[in-house]
């Protein structure tokens, strides 16, 4: 079967990855919808019950105007939205619209793709009570996250609150893995009900084309897998003569493949959520039911902007959690070379290690280093004599870092020894000797829950020759052998950063002879080093400011969107949803502003447009607003032009001095002074706080990591930080930094 011939509803599990399921040419028959003209908002397809909905036979619908068929407030809302100029108007909705020849009252989904418009209509169904409120719901799914102090936390939450405002019998959320197999990581279910939870679903089950829909579209409903879906008529548009792309509508008709799937789960109705984070899709929010059940269109709102919230703010908490296991790695890594300043050789070195838990470092079970012909092996490792095999293994394969958690199939010796190391981080540090830093995890012997044996998902189905979805989705257990637990990001940023300090402590051990020899060597890679330190703060800057516009424009865009369809119960005519509209309403107006102070701390349009002291004083506002800390600006009016980099770098360091004493100093009170002092810019932070005890050379655990980090970005453009503190008699912290010797760019020219 070609690409171009396969049609929608025609394929079996050889061909479903590439199923046209945006274009089903069908709906599910509890609504109706229209394709309309936005120029003259004349109806060209239909498809669904409009008997019901609107008093007319499908056949008489094309060319009658939505003004013939909606009262007048509902179609001058379907004018309004579809008058704006904008080649993509995402679906909005509107509540208990009337039709002139229906006797129901509708619920009215809306969207447009350049000139085609598609209307939804639906029978309004609403539940009475609070409980079931969709905006008092939303908060409540809303409020139940934010306490969750973790990701796993956030998904448990996550699925309580979704059963509960939804009423289905089971609420998921199912997390895509590297492997872009799933596994379900939490789960809320009706009481006699098999648990899902922990089991493991093959990638071939979300075909890829339905992933990237689901990327884009954000909410999936099924009321009834045993509907009859209703055809679209007539099945090409008169107008395009293409078929009608359903992705953003509501009552898309679905997949049998996917139909399927479920009536072999036993699965009635469903509805499902994208969690989206960075642009990629992270996971779903499913939600199953064992009878049809039907979900309104104010309830489908609400659940659509939980995701969107949700996506956030497991977005938030995953890269949280990311940046303290990095901040760890680089505490232990400080800790590390604060003990070797007196090591001299190889051998002295090398007690240092074996006195330092490298294996922590990088959550291993053992380690070994391989340092001037000698080793050093710490915790549960390979014999020495597997250990040299090792290394003569990976000077032939020749890579400067090698990590996997099934040695085994790379290097078949290490079949011998898996409970010692079945895992592998391996980083070299020099060409010539070949030294090597090494780490082990241990088998794991882990045990994979799989829904149904992924190795029998197809079997040949009522269509004859056709491979379906597997009929069974009983657990099936997968033990995996030879196998560690998988090795991080972070733990591979970590090795690498040993890597580097490691060798520039080797470059420094030789003796003098290859010293001399390789001087000019050594000065270029710490020159390249240095470069890549500084492209690498240029990146971070750039990266910066990319989040701020990110965050600005397309998480703003995603509240704007949700403030609009919140606009819809603004006007109801009950005045308690009109209330708790509000409310939601002001929540979102707080997300809008802190995602707008957020991405003004993170790239300040001010510090790039008017220069480094105005952005100070911006900056002293900010932290008086956050902290509650009264921070005083003064310049001594002498110019200093200063590169782009240098702004940058110092704005951080200043921001980073007036956090730490916003929140350790104990203080109401700080003052930023900018002075010229011969060919260098030097500012002046003071606090008249707790201070601390100079003379230990390093502040608090609580402030040193910070002061470490403003040291080594103000070493990379040439300037230095000095920190002068008692206890009681407050803190003073000098920031100095070369003046540019280039001509200043307009607008750069302040300080």
């Amino acid at each position: 079967m070609s690409v171009d011939s396969i049609r929608f509803g025609e394929v079996d599990l050889t061909t479903c990855d590439r199923e046209p399921i945006h274009i089903p040419g069908s709906i599910q028959p509890h609504g109706v919808l229209l394709v309309v003209d936005r120029r003259d908002l004349a109806v060209e397809q239909v498809a669904g019950d409009t008997r019901l909905l609107l008093g007319l036979d499908p056949q008489r619908l094309p060319g009658h105007s939505v003004a013939g068929l909606l009262d007048a407030e509902g179609t001058a809302f379907v004018s309004a939205r579809l008058g704006v100029a904008a080649e993509f108007i995402p679906p909005i909705t509107r509540l208990a619209v009337r039709s002139r020849l229906g006797a129901l009252p509708l619920d009215l989904t809306l969207h447009a793709i350049d000139r085609t418009a598609l209307l939804e209509l639906e029978p309004a169904r609403r539940t009475s009570g609070s409980a079931g409120d969709p905006i008092a719901q939303l908060k409540t799914l809303l409020a139940a996250v934010q306490v969750a102090a973790s990701v796993d936390e956030s998904c448990a939450a996550a699925a309580t609150a979704l059963r509960a405002a939804t009423g289905f019998d089971r609420a998921m959320v199912y997390r895509f893995l590297p492997d872009q197999s799933g596994v379900i990581v939490a789960e809320n279910a009706r009481a006699g009900l098999e648990s899902f939870l922990g089991l493991h679903y093959p990638a071939s089950d979300i075909p890829q084309q339905a992933r990237e829909l689901y990327r884009r579209n954000w909410l999936r409903t099924i009321a009834d897998i045993d509907y009859v879906a209703a055809p679209l008529l007539p099945a090409i548009n008169p107008r395009t003569r293409l078929p009608i792309d359903m992705s953003h509508c509501a009552l898309r008709s679905v997949s049998p493949i996917h139909i399927e799937y479920l009536r072999n789960m036993r699965v009635s109705a469903s509805l499902s959520a994208s969690i989206v984070c960075q642009d990629r899709l992270w996971g779903m929010l499913v939600l199953h039911h064992y009878s049809p059940r039907q979900v309104s269109a104010d309830v489908r709102n609400a659940c659509e902007t939980f995701a969107q919230m949700f996506s956030l703010h497991v977005e938030t908490k995953t890269q949280a959690e990311t940046s303290v296991a990095r901040l760890r790695a680089r505490h232990d890594l400080e800790e590390l070379f604060g003990g070797a300043s007196d090591a001299r050789d190889a051998r002295d070195m090398g007690a240092v290690i074996e006195r330092w838990n490298l294996p922590r470092y990088l959550g291993a079970s053992g380690a070994a280093v391989y340092l001037d012909g000698r080793q050093h092996r710490i915790g549960h490792t390979p014999a020495p004599a597997d250990i040299d095999a090792l290394l003569r293994w990976l000077n032939g394969i020749n890579r400067p870092l090698l990590a996997t958690g099934h040695l085994a199939a790379q290097y078949p010796p290490a079949a011998a020894f898996p409970e010692l190391a079945s895992g592998l981080v391996a980083v070299r540090l020099s060409r010539e000797p070949r030294d090597y830093v090494l780490w082990f995890r241990p088998e794991i012997g882990l045990t994979v829950r799989w829904a149904g044996d992924p190795s029998k998902s197809v079997k040949v189905g009522p269509l004859g020759e056709r491979l379906t979805p597997r009929g069974s989705f009983a657990e099936w257990r997968e033990v995996t052998r030879m196998q560690s637990a998988p090795w991080s990001e972070v733990d591979l940023e970590a090795a690498e950063a040993l890597r580097v300090a490691l060798l520039e402590w080797v470059l420094r051990g030789m003796d003098m002879a290859r010293r001399e020899q390789l001087e000019q060597r050594v000065g270029e890679r710490t020159e390249q080093l240095r470069k890549l330190a500084s492209d690498l703060e240029a990146v971070e800057e750039r990266e910066r400011r990319q989040i701020a516009r990110d965050l600005h424009d397309d998480l703003g865009q995603v509240l704007a969107a949700a403030r609009i369809r919140l606009a819809g119960l603004c006007s109801s005519d009950h005045a308690e949803v009109r209330a708790t509209a509000d409310a939601v309403g002001a929540l979102i107006d707080r997300a809008s502003d802190s995602i707008r102070s957020l991405a003004a701390q993170l790239a300040p349009a001010v510090l790039h447009e008017l220069g480094l002291f105005p952005a100070l004083e911006w900056l002293g506002e900010e932290i008086e607003r956050t902290f509650g800390l009264k921070v005083t600006t003064t310049d001594d009016g002498r110019a200093k032009p200063l590169s782009h980099e240098v702004r940058a770098i110092l704005y951080r360091a200043v921001r980073e001095l007036l956090i730490n004493v916003a929140k350790h100093a104990h203080t109401d009170a700080a003052r930023v002074e900018t002075l010229l002092q011969q060919a260098c810019i030097v500012i002046r932070v003071t606090d008249a706080g707790v201070g601390y005890d100079a003379s230990i050379g390093v502040a608090p655990t609580h402030r040193g990591l910070g002061l470490i980090s403003v040291r080594e970005r103000l070493a990379l453009i040439g300037g230095s930080a000095q920190v002068l503190s008692t206890p009681g008699g407050g803190t003073v912290a000098l920031l100095s930094a070369p003046l540019s010797a280039e001509e200043v760019a307009p607008g750069a020219g302040a300080p």
